[in-house]
């Protein structure tokens, strides 16, 4: 309990410390999140995420960050939620984490260590590596220019880049760009799917885990990838569904 009471002091100062460091760049604080609007209606996101209890993992922190554009995320061109005073990092389209930015392997602060060289390290990512690309993403028509520019901010969703972009395209009234781009990402997926179908995928297990999938029962004999074959069509049949939505077809 101690520990824990200790660790909780040590992640307060240094998520303090940061803040005090660049709320002059307009983010608010709300718990353990750092956010600020811009071009009215794009968060920019850092929050701080520490390790899980159940795991004994409590000492162990990352900063993750994000950037959510608001009609990639609700996956409509016209916008009727009213905005809320902040989104998380998992609401966001771009993401990554300090570390990850660089090329390299996420950083995982230890915060039993020296709290304040950690608050120091942070800063001085945020401040020379975070904010120059956060003040380059902070409009649509920027986004859309240079989003490809940045591709170790953009860890999670960049496999679904011309989807996002003809989100927005469609959202500034470019319906024939947004058609053109929501084609390319669609019929990507649908190679994709149609060769998961014929030439199955690759699946990890370790010996002796067990996968029961669309008839097939395999047991792995050893470590390594096995082939399973049946493909889903849920992500076609969204798609197809979404393009009526958002009229494009």
């Amino acid at each position: 309990m101690k520990e824990k009471l200790e660790i909780t002091l040590r992640i307060d100062k240094i998520e303090n410390g940061v803040y005090k460091a660049i709320r002059a760049y307009g983010f608010k604080k709300h718990g353990r999140t750092l956010h600020r609007f811009v071009s009215g209606d794009i968060s920019q996101v850092i929050n701080f995420q520490c390790g899980q209890a159940y795991r004994g993992e409590t000492h162990r922190m990352w900063v993750n960050l994000g950037i959510r554009i608001p009609e990639c995320s609700e996956r409509a061109f016209i916008l009727k939620k009213p905005i809320k005073r902040y989104y998380h990092e998992y609401e966001c389209s771009i993401r990554s984490r300090l570390g990850s930015i660089d090329g390299g392997q996420e950083k995982c602060f230890d915060l039993r260590e020296d709290a304040e060289k950690i608050q120091y390290e942070i800063i001085d990512d945020i401040e020379n590596k975070v904010m120059p690309v956060f003040d380059v993403l902070l409009s649509r028509e920027n986004i859309l220019a240079c989003r490809r520019d940045y591709p170790n901010f953009d860890l999670f969703n960049r496999n679904k880049l011309s989807l996002e972009e003809a989100m927005i395209y469609g959202h500034l009234g470019d319906m024939e760009k947004a058609k053109e781009l929501f084609e390319q990402y669609y019929q990507t997926a649908m190679g994709e799917y149609n060769d998961a179908v014929v030439n199955g995928r690759k699946v990890y297990l370790k010996k002796g885990e067990r996968l029961v999938y669309a008839g097939q029962d395999i047991t792995a004999e050893q470590d390594g990838y096995v082939t399973i074959y049946g493909a889903s069509r849920a992500h076609i049949d969204y798609l197809d569904e979404l393009a009526a939505t958002l009229g494009l077809r």
